[in-house]
C-alpha cells in the first residue's frame, strides 16, 4: 500500500493511497468466503452456497465492504507514516475495484498545523492591581445597611419618591385594546432606577396613596417579546401603598448584627479583607487570561476551520443556555454577534493548538502523584474521605482534572517567562465584574 500527500494549505492536505491488486484481491476472496458462510439462499445449505452463486448474488455488496474496509485501512497506514492529525472527518473520493488493477483513492484531511516554532519570549502583560478604597468598604457597608432594613410607611404620609416600595394595580393597554395578560393586582414595585421601565418609574414619583395615574410606555424597536417591538401601550395604574426603608445607624450595634462583630472597626477590617482576596484572586485570574491572549497575539498560526465552527457552536449553546437560566428569550444570533463569537472562537482554537505545542515539545504531563495531590487538596476542600473523591473523579471528569492541572502548569509556565509590570490600580468595584480564573 502506497500513499502520497499533498499540501493544499497549512491545515488541509491531500492524501492519495494505491492499494495493490493483489491485497484488493486477497480481501475480495475473503469477503467471499465470508459471506459464503453466512447466506441464506433457498435451496441450500448453509455454508454450502457455491462460490459462483456467492459471487452472482453479492458481488456488489463485497465491493463495497471491500472498498470501505481498504479505505479506512488505508488513510490509517498514510497518516501513522506522515504524521498526520486529521480533526474533522475526511472527504474521500474512492475509485471502483477493476478486476486486476490497483484501487486508489484521494481524500482530504483537514489536520492540525505543524509548527516549526511557538515563541514563547517578550511576552509583556500587564497584571491587573487592585487597591481596595475606603469607598469600597463604604459600599459594602452601604449594602449591609439596606440587608438590615426595616420597612413601613413614612410618617406622616407623603408621595411616592426615589428608593421607595410601593404596591400598585394596573390594566395594559396595546393599540387602544386591553390585554388583561399583561395586568396585574397587588403587585410590589420598587423606584430604585434599575428594574422598571424609566417612563413607568416616572410615572410613578409624586404618586400618593390611592391615585390612579394614566402612564404611556413606548416600548423598544428590539423589545424581547415580538409582540411588543416598536407599539405603545397604556398603563392605568393605582397606588395602593407606599413603603420606605429605614435604614440602621452605622454604629457598634449595627456591627453586632452583622456577625460576630464588637465593633464598626472589627466589621470594615474584614470587609477589607475579604475584597483584597477577592481583588487578588480576580487579578491572578485576569493574568492567566492575558498571557494567553499575549501568545496568541505572538503566534498568527493557521486553525483548522471545523475546529473553529465546533467552538463557535459550542459557545453559541451556552449562550443559549444562560438566556434560557436567566428567562430571557431567546432569539437569532445578530450578523454582529456571529462575527464576535467568530473571533472569540478562533482565538481560543488558537490558544488550544499553542498551548498543546508547548506541553509536547515540554514534554509536560500530569504524573499519578500530582493528581493524586489534588484529589487530597479537593478532599480536603469539601470534607469528603479522598477514596470517595477517588470515585467522584472517575472516567471522564478524571480526564477534566488532569486537563485543568495540565492548563495550570503551562500558565505558570507562561507566566514564568514573561515580562510582568503593575497596572494602574482599578479598584475593587471594577475587578467585581471581571470573571475569576482564565475562561
Amino acid at each position: 500500500m502506497q500513499s502520497e500527500v499533498s499540501e493544499i494549505s497549512p491545515v488541509l492536505v491531500e492524501v492519495k493511497v494505491e492499494v495493490p491488486w493483489d491485497e484488493v484481491r486477497k480481501d475480495m476472496e475473503d469477503g467471499y468466503a465470508r459471506m459464503q458462510k453466512t447466506a441464506r439462499i433457498k435451496g441450500f445449505r448453509p455454508g454450502k452456497v457455491p462460490r459462483t452463486v456467492v459471487k452472482q448474488l453479492f458481488a456488489s455488496q463485497v465491493r463495497h465492504e471491500v472498498l470501505t474496509g481498504l479505505v479506512e485501512k488505508g488513510l490509517l497506514a498514510a497518516m501513522k507514516e506522515h504524521k498526520l492529525e486529521p480533526v474533522a472527518t475526511p472527504e474521500v473520493l474512492p475509485s471502483p475495484i477493476v478486476e486486476g488493477q490497483p484501487m486508489t483513492f484521494t481524500a482530504k484531511l483537514e489536520v492540525r498545523p505543524k509548527l516549526d516554532n511557538v515563541d514563547t519570549d517578550g511576552l509583556e502583560i500587564a497584571r491587573p492591581s487592585v487597591e481596595v478604597s475606603n469607598e469600597d468598604v463604604d459600599r459594602e457597608v452601604e449594602g449591609l445597611r439596606l440587608e438590615n432594613a426595616t420597612v413601613a410607611a413614612p410618617e406622616p404620609a407623603r408621595a411616592a419618591k426615589k428608593a421607595d416600595l410601593l404596591i400598585i394595580d394596573y390594566s395594559v393597554s396595546i393599540g387602544g385594546e386591553l390585554n388583561s395578560d399583561m395586568g396585574a393586582t397587588d403587585r410590589p414595585v420598587e423606584l430604585d432606577g434599575e428594574r422598571l421601565l424609566p417612563e413607568f418609574e416616572a410615572g410613578l414619583v409624586g404618586a400618593s396613596v390611592g391615585d390612579e395615574r394614566t402612564i404611556e410606555v413606548k416600548f423598544a424597536d428590539d423589545h424581547g417579546n415580538a409582540d411588543l417591538r416598536g407599539k405603545a401601550a397604556e398603563f392605568r395604574v393605582t397606588v395602593k401603598e407606599i413603603k420606605e426603608r429605614i435604614l440602621p445607624e452605622i454604629d457598634d450595634e449595627f456591627a453586632k448584627d452583622c456577625g460576630d462583630f464588637k465593633t464598626l472597626l472589627e466589621l470594615r477590617l474584614d470587609i477589607r479583607k475579604r475584597l483584597e482576596e477577592s481583588a487578588k484572586r480576580r487579578s491572578e485570574g485576569a493574568l492567566r487570561d492575558l498571557v494567553v491572549e499575549r501568545l496568541v497575539d505572538k503566534n498568527p498560526v493557521p486553525v483548522p476551520p471545523s475546529l473553529i465552527e465546533q467552538e463557535e457552536q459550542r459557545m453559541v449553546h451556552e449562550f443559549a443556555q444562560f438566556l434560557s437560566m436567566t428567562g430571557q428569550t431567546t432569539t437569532p444570533l445578530s450578523e454582529e454577534m456571529h462575527k464576535t463569537m467568530h473571533s472569540r472562537a478562533e482565538r481560543k482554537v488558537r490558544a488550544a493548538i499553542l498551548l498543546g505545542e508547548i506541553a509536547r515539545r515540554e514534554k509536560m504531563n500530569v504524573g499519578n502523584e500530582e493528581l493524586e495531590k489534588r484529589l487530597a487538596e479537593i478532599a480536603e476542600r469539601t470534607g469528603k474521605h479522598v477514596a470517595k473523591v477517588r470515585v467522584d473523579y472517575a472516567g471522564e471528569r478524571r480526564e477534566q482534572l488532569v486537563s485543568q492541572i495540565l492548563q495550570e502548569k503551562l500558565l505558570d509556565y507562561l507566566l514564568a517567562r514573561a515580562t510582568i509590570v503593575d497596572a494602574p490600580a482599578a479598584g475593587a468595584a471594577a475587578m467585581a465584574a471581571t470573571p475569576e480564573g482564565p475562561p
